[in-house]
């Protein structure tokens, strides 16, 4: 995405060249169940290029850069629709903005309580079945739907503050500057 005109590379008629290459080559149209958009192309293309659990705040800035004309609203309601539709998961996090996950297959998270970095956590294929057996024993509840997030302190920040406890100067806010993944 080095340039925001359409016609040049990276530009939105790309993405719409894209999407017609993707679809010709699988025989079909992308199954969804909203309208495919240039912007809803943009936004997916993006999140999966930063490679984290971005918030949508997140992702509106990297997008912005390049096309600034895009709006919030539209990047912040276009990640929501994809969660309802399934094509990202939506994380409501502790202490945090709701982040989306790419990563669609049951697995778990783990986030940092200093920088708040986000961390996927596979998981056995059966331990989901084996999560709702224990809470149908425990207390007889239908589970629908699961989110299992850890907290703890990631090495980048139990470093920073192993190696400043000595001093005193370790503190949330001398935490690691890095971008929550």
């Amino acid at each position: 995405m080095k340039d925001n005109k359409e016609g040049e590379k990276g530009g939105l008629s790309d993405l719409t060249a894209e999407k017609k290459t993707n679809e010709i080559k699988s025989g079909s149209p992308a199954k969804e169940t909203r309208r495919s958009t240039v912007q809803k192309t943009l936004i997916m293309r993006t999140l999966r290029e930063m490679n984290c659990h971005a918030s949508a705040g997140m992702v509106y800035e990297e997008i912005h850069k390049n096309y600034p004309d895009i709006s919030r609203a539209t990047v912040f309601r276009m990640l929501a629709n994809a969660a309802e539709d399934g094509d990202l998961l939506r994380l409501k996090l502790a202490e945090a903005d709701d982040r989306f996950d790419i990563t669609t297959h049951p697995h778990c998270h783990i986030t940092c309580r200093r920088c708040g970095y986000v961390c996927d956590i596979e998981t056995p294929d059966d331990l989901p079945r084996r999560l709702v057996g224990l809470v149908d024993d425990a207390g007889g509840f239908k589970v629908e739907k699961y989110h299992l997030e850890l907290m703890g302190v990631c090495p980048d920040c139990a470093a920073k503050e192993a190696a400043s406890a000595a001093d005193g100067q370790y503190s949330e806010t001398t935490a690691p500057d890095k971008q929550s993944v």
